[in-house]
């Protein structure tokens, strides 16, 4: 026995020094609870002597501040149910040290004559608590910044929408009036295209909302893309032109000419990089070429780049491009723009599975390449178009339609009710979703145009209450609404709208959905659009021969300066002599066919 008592307690000595390499402090309890040791870290930590420690109950550390209950539950109640027991989290004010939180450990061990021994590790993870804390704080903080950010958007679109709404429908029913004079026409062109513009930039700001809460979505169809490139060379060509610029748009190689993808997010990007390409572009020109890469590791890839001859994009600046609310130096001295564009191509093509990249050198331009996955469509997968046509009248022979119109705002009213009474729907008007409710029951109309936001009883709950009631499932209801976020809308849904339109809407959208959903038909102003397209197709030099250049001259020099307005009002001068030129040229002007009509008129103007 003498000889192992050395060689035992070189043993324990060996085991300790092993102990004390542990960075987290260590209590080892026999089975009546009392400290047989302890390693260095936990003198350490605590800032005790082994003297203070070891043969001691654990609750009689630090002069009974350790007799902790959620101590006494872990070793009490805990532990002898189980040999092993991770992570009980235990916050304590403990002596010298003060309040921290420590994640216990327990672990049972047979230890031979020493019976069973409980070893207990300490990890202080006291700021890792407080940084998950701040954490947490900061996560709700933004998370609370965002539902007040997307609140005051919400309430910003329906407060700029409402009085667009007005503006824009008003202007455009004055527009129907042919005896206005050419320059009231040029005014009240200016204002439409004004109005659109304010409501594009209101639209970037809500849809990078959208895009930063995670609710944008892909609407894919099948279009005809080599129309849509013929779209944008026309819509870009008249300001290439104005500016001197040379500009082609090629495909080169074998490109489809129908795809599927979301096509209205597709030519926001187009017109969103080519307008910039424009835009910043003094001398030289711009191009854009469309490829079909079928060999791609991942798949087949449309690639389509815009190169431009502008003043490129220095290396400190390129990372600003695709920032939200940034622009270049270049950007700011244009004086114009959000800063928005760029970000929300980038996110609108990454939606689509694809990415923009950029080169670019300083004094000789830049490239952008647009790439996206191909999807190829077929031709009778594309869903035609047909031109709005002005609605004159409800088609003789059909019953009366009864339409109540429910807006809190008196423009919104009346602009719904003289769209509607001269084409001979029926309406009645109320000022809130309580009038609403009222109306329906004494009038029992055929539909209802229910505004969203309203005092007294809003759109949802007059919707709810007149589905809930007797007949109510008979009118349609279709809610007209200056809110942009789709959850609102997806709500009125849910509560029984059969559908909705946004304000500002065109008219020619809101007869359309009339017409879905009751059924009415209608007598129009103008001929089919191929019987229009037909007859801007035979329009000649010819067929204005012997007109007088003072007609003429000026219609040529407003294409050239790119003045739509002008134009269309010169246009108008024309139906006085020859409706069926007028329409013709009309045509060509609203397609931007620019270049067919300076070969009518000629390079000089027709003698």
């Amino acid at each position: 026995m003498t000889e192992r008592g050395p060689l035992v307690e070189d043993i324990q000595n060996y085991a300790q020094n092993i102990v004390d390499t542990v960075r987290e402090p260590l209590l080892i309890l026999d089975a009546t609870l009392r400290v047989q040791s302890a390693n260095r870290a936990f003198y350490q930590t605590f800032h005790v002597s082994k003297e203070e420690t070891e043969g001691r109950l654990i609750y009689e550390l630090g002069n009974g501040q350790w007799d902790i209950p959620d101590l006494r539950t872990l070793l009490e109640d805990i532990v002898p149910q189980s040999s092993v027991f991770d992570d009980f989290e235990l916050e304590h004010a403990f002596p010298a040290i003060g309040r921290r939180v420590m994640l216990l450990n327990a672990r049972k061990l047979r230890a031979g004559h020493h019976g069973e021994l409980l070893v207990l590790a300490m990890e202080d993870v006291t700021e890792r608590r407080r940084a998950e804390e701040e954490v947490a704080k900061a996560r709700d903080a933004a998370e609370a910044a965002n539902r007040a950010k997307s609140a005051f958007l919400a309430n910003m679109s329906h407060e700029i929408r409402t009085p667009m709404n007005a503006i824009l429908g008003f202007s455009q029913l004055m527009l129907r009036d042919r005896d206005l004079s050419p320059r009231q026409c040029q005014y009240l062109g200016t204002i439409n295209r004004s109005g659109e513009h304010l409501l594009a930039l209101i639209n970037d700001i809500l849809e990078m909302s959208k895009i930063e809460a995670g609710r944008t979505t892909l609407n894919p169809s099948t279009f005809d893309l080599l129309a849509l490139l013929k779209d944008l060379e026309m819509m870009f060509r008249v300001r290439t032109d104005e500016k001197k610029l040379s500009f082609a748009v090629e495909t080169v190689g074998d490109v489809p000419r129908y795809i599927v993808t979301d096509i209205n997010k597709l030519r926001q990007v187009f017109i969103n990089v080519l307008g910039n390409a424009v835009k910043f572009t003094e001398r030289g020109g711009v191009g854009v070429r469309v490829r079909a890469d079928r060999g791609g590791a991942t798949g087949p890839v449309l690639r389509v780049e815009v190169e431009d001859t502008g003043p490129g994009i220095s290396p400190d600046e390129q990372d600003k491009l695709f920032r939200q609310f940034e622009q270049t130096k270049t950007g700011q001295q244009a004086g114009t723009g959000t800063g928005l564009g760029l970000a929300i191509s980038r996110e609108f093509v990454r939606l689509m599975g694809g990415d923009i990249t950029v080169s670019t050198r300083v004094g000789t331009g830049s490239v952008f390449a647009i790439q996206i996955p191909l999807n190829e469509g077929e031709a009778r997968a594309v869903e035609p178009t047909n031109q709005p046509r002005q609605v004159l009248g409800l088609r003789p022979g059909q019953a009366a339609c009864r339409v109540l119109i429910a807006d809190d705002v008196e423009d919104n009213r009346q602009l719904l009710a003289q769209l509607l009474v001269p084409v001979g729907f029926e309406v009645r008007l109320a000022t809130n979703g309580a009038e609403a409710v009222r109306g329906f029951e004494e009038w029992r109309p055929h539909l209802i145009l229910m505004d969203f936001r309203m005092p007294v009883m809003d759109g949802r709950e007059a919707i709810h209450r007149i589905r809930a009631a007797v007949g109510g499932a008979d009118p349609k209801i279709i809610a007209v609404t200056a809110s942009a976020m789709d959850e609102n809308r997806r709500e009125l849904m849910a509560i029984g709208a059969d559908d909705y339109i946004s304000k500002p809407f065109r008219e020619a959208d809101l007869f359309q959905k009339i017409h879905a959903h009751v059924g009415v038909e209608y007598v129009y102003a103008e001929p089919p659009a191929a019987a229009a397209q037909d007859e801007a197709a035979e329009l000649t030099p010819e067929s204005l021969a012997g007109w007088p250049r003072d007609l003429i001259h000026p219609m040529r020099e407003a294409v050239v300066t790119a003045d739509l307005d002008q134009l269309l009002a010169k246009i108008r001068e024309v139906e006085a002599r020859d409706p069926r030129i007028a329409r013709g040229l009309r045509r060509l002007a609203e397609g931007f066919q620019y270049q067919k009509l300076l070969d009518l008129f000629g390079p000089g103007g027709v003698q």
